[in-house]
């Protein structure tokens, strides 16, 4: 009897875990244009989300014959404009690039702030000197000497 019960048991299992899709397969089927309720109906709810400059995103990972995949999907305004791997910025627009330019424009400010600095040392110095009156030429008489 035992023997009857489990067979719809496995013939069930056999059934459901043929008709499982690929996540992969579902995220290639995503097209740009689709409302959210379109790409939650296909991929289900994302690992994670984000507002952004006014657009959604949503994250999905998932793995797929032992490959993990990060795929993100961008809306604007309820409709898909962006489909595929993480997005990256242009190089020029990236982070590293930015920190790049920030310290070539620092390191012209160091040195030009050591500029003036030197300058406003002399300044200082040329002021002191004129104050005691160095700059002055003083008379000074010339004696000979006694014999």
């Amino acid at each position: 009897m035992l023997r009857l019960m489990s067979i719809p048991v496995v013939v069930l299992g056999l059934l459901t875990s043929a008709c499982q899709t690929s996540m992969l397969k579902e995220f290639n089927e995503l097209k740009p244009g689709m409302e959210k309720d379109d790409v939650l109906s296909h991929m289900g709810s994302p690992n994670q989300t984000q507002r952004f400059h006014g657009k959604d995103r949503w994250y999905y990972v998932f793995y797929d014959k032992d490959m993990r995949f990060e795929k993100e999907v961008h809306f604007f305004e309820g409709n898909a404009i962006y489909i595929g791997d993480t997005w990256q910025p242009p190089e020029d627009k990236s982070a590293y690039a930015a920190d790049n330019s920030f310290a070539a424009k620092n390191k012209a400010i160091d040195e030009q702030m050591l500029k003036d600095v030197e300058a406003h040392r002399n300044a200082y110095e040329n002021y002191e000197a004129k104050a005691r009156g160095e700059d002055k030429v003083r008379y000074v008489p010339k004696f000979e000497p006694i014999r």
